[in-house]
C-alpha cells in the first residue's frame, strides 16, 4: 500500500497561479507584447522543458521566455480569450494545468507542467505549447 499525500495545497497554489497568469493574458494593461510577455515570463521557473511541435525543448532564463511569448502574441495579432482551466494534482509538489484558449474563433488548449520546489519557490516548469502552434497554422490557412 502506498503512501497518501496531501494534494489540496498543490492544487490551490496551481490553481492561483493559472488564474493570476490568465489575468495577464488578458489583461488590457499592458501596452505592447513585450511587456505582457515579459511579466508572463515570471510565472515560469528559471529552466523548463516544453514540447512544441514534436520537438522537446528546454529553455532557460525569463528574458528567453519573454521573447517566445510576446513573439506567439505578435503572431497572433490579438490576445486570445480564456475559455476557463483544469488542475489535476499529480503529488503534493506537482500539477498539470490544462488552459483552454479562444483565438479568432478557434478553440485550443496548452498543457503546464506546475512544481512547487524544495526551497518552496512555485511556477511552471514546462509544458505542451502545441495550441499556439496549431492556432498559427489554421489561422495561416484562412
Amino acid at each position: 500500500m502506498g503512501l497518501t499525500q496531501d494534494t489540496s495545497s498543490i492544487t490551490a497554489a496551481a490553481e492561483a497561479h493559472m488564474s493570476s497568469y490568465s489575468a495577464v493574458l488578458t489583461s488590457n494593461d499592458f501596452k505592447t507584447s513585450a511587456e505582457r510577455g515579459a511579466k508572463m515570463a515570471t510565472y515560469y521557473l528559471p529552466t523548463i522543458s516544453f514540447f512544441m511541435d514534436g520537438t522537446i525543448m528546454e529553455l532557460a532564463g525569463q528574458s528567453n521566455y519573454a521573447s517566445l511569448i510576446s513573439g506567439t502574441l505578435d503572431k497572433l495579432e490579438g490576445l486570445p480569450g480564456v475559455k476557463g482551466h483544469r488542475v489535476e494534482a499529480i503529488s503534493e509538489n506537482s500539477a498539470i494545468i490544462w488552459l483552454f484558449l479562444e483565438v479568432n474563433g478557434l478553440e485550443t488548449s496548452n498543457v503546464y507542467f506546475f512544481r512547487r520546489m524544495e526551497d518552496t519557490t512555485e511556477g511552471f516548469e514546462g509544458g505542451i505549447f502545441d495550441g499556439e502552434t496549431w492556432v498559427l497554422k489554421q489561422l495561416a490557412k484562412q
